[in-house]
């Protein structure tokens, strides 16, 4: 059974940033450190859990201009399709929702813009992002 965890503990946080490593920047070949930036304090993070072991994240922070921006989604390959993607997100919005947010936005890769549609979001534009190498869309969901 899948548990989703928002108060991680100190210690958890090593974990949750060695998978979000794992899945988004690995990949691409990025050092450590860049899974990271500077509102990871002042964000709200999700994990989910199978066990002990952490199997997606995601995280919104709430922006200057009163939006919520999701960033850093991720769901191990072998639990994708199972509505952790979308359990994930719905709990971000939640968040976002309870502190009076009306939009939230993302820049989805593009093999992660299919996702997004299904829960709402619509492309918007072309992100940039600091991922150079990666095309991403920037995309849109007005929350109700």
């Amino acid at each position: 059974m899948i548990r989703y965890r928002s108060s991680l503990a100190p210690g958890e946080f090593a974990e949750y940033f060695s998978f979000r490593w794992a899945q988004l920047r690995e990949p691409l070949d990025m050092p450590r450190g860049s899974e990271r930036d500077s509102q990871e304090d002042t964000a709200f993070h999700i994990a989910a859990y199978d066990g002990p072991s952490i199997v997606g994240v995601g995280r919104v922070h709430i922006e200057a201009d009163g939006t919520a921006r999701v960033r850093y989604m991720a769901v191990h390959a072998d639990y994708r399709h199972r509505g952790i993607g979308r359990s994930i997100l719905e709990r971000l919005e939640q968040f976002a929702s309870t502190h009076q947010v009306r939009t939230c936005w993302l820049l989805a890769r593009e093999n992660a813009v299919g996702f997004y549609k299904k829960n709402g979001y619509v492309v918007s534009g072309t992100g940039e992002s600091e991922l150079s190498s990666v095309h991403h869309e920037r995309m849109e969901k007005v929350l109700d």
